[in-house]
C-alpha cells in the first residue's frame, strides 16, 4: 500500500480492514509512506498489525511507492494483495477473495470498487476494445469470475507463482499506467486475470478540476498524476504489438491536440 497526506482516508481504510472478516488469512502489511506531512504516520503506527514501512520523500508517487513496497517483502508469501488506502472494504471482501482463490488459484484476482455515494462502479477489470491499448471497457461482474485483459490496481490479489514470474509493478511509471501495464504483462506470460464477483468495497470518485486555459490544461495533463510523456512513451512502446511504432507519436500527441484545438481535457488515466 502507498500513502501520501490523506490521514483520515488512510484511517478509514484501516477501520474497514479491522471490521472485515479475515477467514483463514494472515496479513503482513508493507507500506510506503511517501513523505506525508500530516498525521498519516501516527495513524499507521497506531495499528495493531504487522507493518513494514518505507519512507519516501514525497516524489515517488503511486507506482514507485508500490514497487518499493514490493521490494521489502522478505520471502514469497502465498500471494500479495495490492490495496489503495482510500478503500472502504466491505465486511465480506475477504470471504469473496478466499472463495475466488479456492476456485481459481492460479489467476490474478481483481476486486470491483464502487463510488461511496452513488454506487456507480468505478474500478475493476477491463476488456480491450480495439488496437489502442487504452481503449477499454470496464467490466461489471456480479455473479461470475469474468476474465479481464487488464485492471485498476485498487484491490488486486497476485498469487506468488505469478508475482515471481511477472515481477513487481514497474516504478518507472510515475503514477498512471502502471496497473494497466501490469495486467498486460500478466496476460503476455499466459496467466489469466479474473474479476471477483460483486463489490469488495467503495471509495470516493477522483474527479479532477481542470483549469480553463489551454496552457494550464497542458501543464496539468503532463503532471505526474496524469499523462506525463515519459510514462506514455514507455507504455505505448511496451504494448505496441497491435498498432506498431508508427502510431505511437499520434497516440502521445493526441491529448495535447485535443486541448489545443478543442480546449478539451478529456483524458483517461491508468
Amino acid at each position: 500500500m502507498a500513502c501520501h497526506n490523506r490521514a483520515q482516508v488512510t484511517k478509514r481504510f484501516f477501520e474497514s480492514f479491522k471490521n472485515a472478516k479475515k477467514n483463514e488469512f494472515e496479513f503482513s502489511f508493507v507500506v510506503t509512506n511517501d513523505g506525508s506531512t500530516d498525521e498519516t504516520q501516527s495513524i499507521i503506527d497506531s495499528q495493531p498489525l504487522s507493518i513494514k514501512i518505507h519512507y519516501g520523500d514525497g516524489n515517488l508517487y503511486w507506482a514507485k511507492s508500490m514497487e518499493v513496497a514490493e521490494s521489502l517483502i522478505d520471502a514469497a508469501p502465498d500471494g500479495i494483495l495490492w490495496v489503495n488506502d482510500d478503500l472502504v472494504l466491505n465486511p465480506n471482501c475477504f470471504e469473496k477473495l478466499l472463495y475466488s482463490i479456492s476456485t481459481y488459484p492460479n489467476c490474478v484476482l481483481v476486486g470491483q470498487v464502487a463510488d461511496i455515494d452513488s454506487g456507480k462502479l468505478l474500478y475493476g477489470g477491463y476488456k480491450r476494445k480495439g488496437r489502442h491499448p487504452l481503449v477499454l471497457e470496464l467490466i461489471h461482474s456480479e455473479h461470475s469470475h469474468t476474465e479481464a485483459d487488464t485492471f485498476n490496481g485498487n484491490f488486486v490479489y497476485i498469487p506468488s507463482e505469478i508475482w515471481l514470474a511477472v515481477g513487481a509493478i514497474d516504478g518507472n511509471y510515475s503514477h498512471a499506467y502502471a496497473d494497466c501495464d501490469y495486467g498486460y504483462r500478466v496476460r503476455k506470460l499466459g496467466y489469466k486475470i479474473r474479476i471477483i464477483p460483486g463489490l469488495i468495497g467503495a471509495t470516493n470518485e477522483n474527479l479532477q478540476i481542470w483549469p480553463n486555459g489551454r496552457l494550464q490544461k497542458i501543464k496539468q495533463i503532463r503532471s505526474a498524476k496524469n499523462n506525463p510523456t515519459k510514462s506514455q512513451l514507455r507504455f505505448f512502446v511496451r504494448h505496441r504489438k497491435r498498432f506498431g511504432l508508427l502510431l505511437i507519436p499520434i497516440y502521445v500527441v493526441r491529448p495535447f491536440l485535443r486541448i489545443l484545438v478543442f480546449n478539451s481535457s478529456l483524458a483517461k488515466n491508468f
